[in-house]
């Protein structure tokens, strides 16, 4: 397979966001030059915007988009550059090629379980690790990544938490982390090869 085009960035099917961020590269220029007077004047604009037509929870909705944004700009993310990374006779390829689709298996779980949480205590089911494993297969549906801050918040685990989780996430060889290379100061997280096999064998026997 030469091209998986989308972005599992946005929890749904992949291609929705594309829809969202396929003019980026145009906008990139305005968006990052926050330090000029006008653009913070923009930026203050929309907030206000924002402000008056938007609940407090779609406010929190818009944020994690616009961090999952970010980082497929700190990952130097565009559509015309995803391609296949595993041989089409491995089972990480026959995964691979199935993935946009158990990005959807896995999406559905999520919404699932976010159903159980608005009626019985989300302590009694917490699966951080889980959750953070499915943000991130739904991420390499993609091609993507995401930093450890947009992880912590689809963990929903503490920081902390979070953070001792990927730690071990890394130790078991299930994740890799490395920083980005248009800021340094951010870390990306994706699934390795082992991880990928992992998780999209839950999703497809989930699927079956």
């Amino acid at each position: 397979m030469a091209n998986r085009p989308g972005l599992g960035a946005n929890d749904g099917p992949a291609d929705d966001f594309i829809a969202t961020v396929e003019g980026w590269p145009a906008e990139a220029g305005s968006l990052l030059r926050a330090d000029d007077r006008s653009d913070q004047a923009e930026q203050q604009r929309a907030l206000d915007q924002i402000a008056g037509s938007f609940s407090a929870g779609q406010m929190r909705s818009l944020g994690a988009s616009l961090l999952k944004l970010a980082d497929a700009l700190d990952d130097a993310w565009h559509p015309a550059g995803v391609r296949s990374e595993y041989h089409w006779m491995t089972r990480a390829g026959h995964i691979e090629r199935r993935s946009l689709q158990l990005a959807q298996v896995a999406g559905r779980l999520r919404a699932a379980a976010r159903r159980r949480r608005r009626h019985l205590s989300g302590e009694w089911f917490g699966e951080p690790a889980w959750e953070m494993l499915l943000e991130l297969f739904i991420q390499f549906s993609g091609g993507a990544r995401v930093s450890t801050k947009s992880l912590v918040i689809a963990s929903g685990a503490a920081d902390t938490t979070a953070l001792r989780i990927m730690d071990r996430l890394e130790e078991a060889e299930l994740i890799q982390r490395s920083p980005s290379q248009t800021d340094k100061r951010v870390t990306l997280v994706g699934l390795t090869r082992r991880g990928v096999v992992a998780v999209g064998s839950v999703l497809m026997e989930a699927d079956a």
